[in-house]
């Protein structure tokens, strides 16, 4: 069973060492088990967060419009087994079964051991977290221009475009040209799989302290964003790896406000 990544997030520079003045709260971030949620060493925490792909695609197979695949009822039940005091879900695109149920069902009957997010937000622990499941049948962009500004936790199952976002692709006849972004680096068979929208729109205006994201196996990691609002980047897809990923916010109780 693979251990947990620790991020270690720098305290504010006014941080006074003065415990009665920050709450320390703790997030696990996790995305692309495909069933294999119980190999991964989930460590403790107070908030839990899944970015999707929980399942594989052929779950969903010859079922009839009321079922529910096994796998998507082994990971609720596991979900419930957490200790974590919030749980917070999105679906990825192998959720094929998803669009056929409503926010309401998926909650109630898919997902009841979580909190599911569509396209919501929610506050919790003092945290504000925006989750943005996968659009089967609509436009990203459409999606992506809805997410409101400065929040703290922004999580997203497709990666924003050159971040964490390289895959690779068996098909592809291997470049040779140096990747300008990536620091001249060629990238063969590998090739970037993000959405340009959505890094447009966050680093113009959502501005997010942090964005979770999966659906990449080859590019799990973190990064900060060289822009000046720099957001830290995570892809916690676990299928290659077995990890996951944990870090803390620093509530600063004097204030009302969040830092990390």
């Amino acid at each position: 069973m693979s251990s947990s990544k620790i991020i270690d997030i720098l305290k504010p520079m006014n941080y006074d060492e003065n415990p009665e003045r920050y709450k320390t709260i703790s997030v696990v971030i996790v995305s692309d088990t495909h069933k294999n949620h119980e190999k991964i060493n989930i460590p403790d925490g107070d908030i839990f967060l899944h970015c999707g792909d929980f399942t594989n695609r052929g779950d969903w197979l010859n079922l009839t419009n009321d079922q529910i695949p096994q796998s998507v009822i082994d990971f609720n039940q596991w979900l419930g087994r957490l200790t974590h005091k919030h749980k917070i879900v999105i679906c990825g695109n192998h959720e094929i079964g998803f669009e056929k149920f409503s926010t309401e069902e998926i909650q109630s009957k898919l997902l009841s051991n979580s909190i599911y997010l569509k396209d919501d937000l929610i506050q919790v622990e003092g945290i504000t977290i925006y989750g943005s499941s996968w659009h089967f049948n609509e436009r990203c962009r459409a999606k992506w221009s809805s997410i409101p500004s400065d929040i703290d936790i922004l999580m997203t199952h497709m990666p924003p475009k050159f971040i964490l976002d390289l895959a690779f692709q068996p098909r592809k006849v291997a470049s040779t040209e140096p990747c300008s972004i990536c620091n001249n680096t060629v990238h063969g068979s590998y090739g970037h799989w993000g959405s340009k929208s959505l890094i447009k729109e966050i680093r113009q205006r959502i501005k997010p302290r942090i964005h979770c994201f999966g659906h990449v196996h080859d590019d799990n990691g973190y990064k900060y964003d060289q822009h000046e609002n720099g957001t830290l980047f995570i892809n916690a897809a676990a299928d290659l790896t077995r990890q996951c990923f944990k870090l803390n916010f620093y509530l600063d109780l004097q204030k009302h406000s969040n830092v990390f």
